[in-house]
């Protein structure tokens, strides 16, 4: 018997898996650092350090992500490259993707298009760049793209069907994305398949029970333990009222009618079309429409799209063309191949185009977390828009995202943080998208300096005579001309460089040339101000 053919194409398939890891662990910090990824990182840290999530920190996702890496972080402790490590902490995350898809991908079709598709999803750049990112995402797309494979595998039996439950139920628990998702596939699984429910419907019956009951086993576990630690009004506001609270801008109802009404379409046409299909066609036919319909509703109706909310079903996508292409022979025989390998190349041609691999994209965070960590001590708070500190308390609870923006912007929820950043004397500040009276108050009350990172304190002009300043953070003082230390006299006391001042007015010498009052601490530490202009 002659085994070199599949001798070869197993030599093949392991030798792409292994390309697809290399070129995941070269590109860990070529792509830029996304906003979101300090904040989950911020709340993993909070939990290893003994936090509550919602109730001591902010976080508008479900707690199973950060819950699984708060172990990580702890034991990681506070390092400037914390990213890259958790970056690689979440490549497992990209191969089980993978993985779930070639099984998927075997059911329905074949090996050499199962092997042909994960190469393609796994070099696409939306999936590539994205399931790279230290973000809940990863997580969620693998759990769902796994639990649909259990779905496709499970042939009837009940056991298959409550693991899949399973993992549908942890991604939920990573993402409410998931319940649109879920929605959608209920909606065409029963266009497609409610005539041989109702014919086995003993059976089916029983196969949607341990469905049901596996997906409420990690949702209801979560919910127990949050109920028992008196979190579960925070972690109802979190991830259910902020979420869907309206942030005053006006509603796309016209684009929701239009996808509904282009939905039920589907749904009918499916229903339709399915009738005459075999049982491998039905499930062939259930991943095209499950894709595209939810496609369709993050385009028309998702109220904020971004690239990571299409990441559980680009690889349902991708396998419909790689199996089309291979189902239809629109291609000569080896055409096939040479399909694959032109997409493959022109996938990455644009990953690289995007990002880099010579390029480390963290070092300006890198340089950034590490003036945080010499700088500021763990009691410390330190202000930032989404987290970007991640080793500090934070003194303004919600994040400063998409969201939130767009509240400030209409009103809808109050620019007060500098009277948090006064109550919870916070020292230091990264520059961020704020609401304008907190932009306001942190460019007057914080100097830019090191790394980008802003230190309390004050410029002052040169001054002929007596000059008054006002104080909003009290604290120990450094006056220096950006380089070294000054000595002057304040409020008429004896002329020195040091100074603990209280908040308020105080009056300071005259000086021939511009001054700076800056957080001694922070001075200490080696932070230098940016030039005075």
């Amino acid at each position: 018997m002659n085994t070199s053919i599949p001798t070869r194409r197993s030599v093949m398939r392991w030798g792409g898996v292994l390309v697809l890891l290399g070129l995941r662990l070269l590109w860990l910090s070529a792509y830029s650092l996304n906003s979101d990824e300090p904040q989950h990182a911020h709340v993993a840290w909070s939990l290893a350090q003994g936090a509550m999530p919602y109730r001591d920190v902010f976080d508008n996702h479900g707690p199973l992500f950060s819950t699984m890496h708060a172990a990580l972080l702890k034991d990681l402790g506070e390092r400037s490259d914390i990213l890259w490590w958790l970056r690689l902490a979440v490549v497992p995350w990209y191969v089980l993707a993978l993985v779930a898809t070639w099984f998927i991908a075997r059911r329905l079709h074949s090996r050499g298009v199962a092997d042909a598709t994960v190469l393609l999803v796994g070099l696409f750049p939306i999936v590539f760049l994205k399931s790279g990112e230290f973000r809940t995402d990863d997580a969620w797309a693998a759990l769902w793209l796994s639990g649909m494979a259990v779905a496709v595998l499970a042939r009837g039996r009940a056991l298959g069907w409550f693991f899949s439950g399973l993992l549908f139920g942890a991604a939920l628990s990573v993402s409410q994305k998931t319940l649109p998702l879920a929605v959608i596939a209920l909606v065409f699984a029963a266009a497609i398949w409610a005539p041989w429910w109702w014919e086995h419907r003993r059976l089916a019956s029983v196969n949607a029970f341990a469905l049901l009951v596996g997906a409420f086993v990690v949702p209801g576990a979560f919910v127990l333990w949050l109920v028992l630690q008196h979190d579960a009004a925070p972690a109802w506001y979190d991830i259910v009222a902020y979420n869907m609270a309206p942030t005053g801008h006006s509603e796309p109802h016209g684009r929701l009618v239009g996808y509904l009404v282009l939905a039920i379409a589907i749904v009918g046409g499916t229903a339709i079309y399915a009738r005459r299909l075999d049982a491998m066609a039905r499930w062939r036919a259930f991943v095209a429409v499950h894709a595209l319909t939810f496609m369709l509703l993050i385009w028309c109706v998702w109220p904020l799209p971004t690239e990571q909310d299409f990441l559980p079903v680009v690889p349902m996508a991708m396998l419909c063309l790689v199996g089309f292409v291979a189902r239809s022979s629109v291609l000569p025989p080896r055409g096939n191949a040479v399909f694959v390998a032109v997409v493959a190349v022109a996938e990455l041609s644009l990953v690289v185009a995007r990002a880099p691999p010579w390029r480390n994209a963290l070092a300006a965070e890198e340089a950034q977390l590490r003036v945080v960590i010499d700088c500021t001590n763990p009691a410390d708070t330190l202000m930032d828009a989404k987290s970007g500190g991640i080793f500090r308390r934070r003194p303004y609870y919600p994040v400063i995202e998409s969201l939130a923006r767009e509240r400030f912007e209409n009103g809808r929820m109050p620019d007060d943080i500098a009277a948090w950043l006064i109550a919870n004397h916070t020292m230091a500040a990264i520059d961020g998208r704020y609401p304008p009276a907190a932009q306001a108050f942190i460019v007057r009350n914080y100097r830019p300096g090191t790394a980008g990172v802003r230190m309390a304190g004050l410029g002052l002009p040169a001054a002929d005579g007596q000059q008054r300043f006002t104080l909003t953070l009290a604290g120990d003082y450094v006056v220096t001309d950006g380089q070294r230390e000054v000595s002057v006299s304040i409020d008429e006391r004896p002329g020195a460089s040091r100074w603990v001042l209280g908040a308020g007015p105080h009056t300071l010498d005259a000086h021939p040339e511009p001054l700076l009052i800056v957080w001694r601490q922070a001075w200490d530490c080696g932070w230098r101000p940016r030039a005075q202009p």
